[in-house]
């Protein structure tokens, strides 16, 4: 007696379009999750600012790097690390900075899982079929 089996595959799994469409929803979320962030830091900035002249805030933006999009100033802007609560400065002072960076991303941390869901489930789950 012989048994002999054999299997096709076909398929999104199978022709590349599901890992494509994965990461193009990988994609999306990252710069969904940096346009928020910037967002935030913002929003920080707007309700702490006392004076805003507006030069700071032009210089934060969202860049495109090798690992993904980053929110940065920069690091052209001598006194941002001041602003931020991270520089020599600041354990000199009594400021001890506004923590905009570091707060917006603990606010994407809590909140990064919901956007995932909502972008998969809005975009990306009918191109994975």
């Amino acid at each position: 007696m012989r048994i002999s089996t054999r299997v096709t595959s076909h398929g999104p799994i199978f022709d590349g379009r599901a890992q494509r469409a994965v990461r193009g929803y990988i994609d999306d979320l990252e710069e969904e999750g940096a346009e928020w962030a910037l967002d935030h830091v913002r929003a920080t900035f707007h309700a702490q600012f006392k004076s805003p002249t507006g030069y700071y805030e032009s210089h934060v933006r969202v860049r495109q790097e090798a690992g993904g999009p980053v929110v940065t100033d920069g690091g052209r802007i001598e006194y941002g690390p001041w602003l931020e609560g991270v520089g020599s400065r600041n354990g000199t002072t009594r400021f001890k900075g506004y923590r905009a960076f570091r707060r917006a991303a603990a606010a994407l941390e809590r909140r990064i899982e919901g956007m995932g869901y909502r972008l998969l489930e809005s975009r990306w789950i009918r191109r994975m079929n």
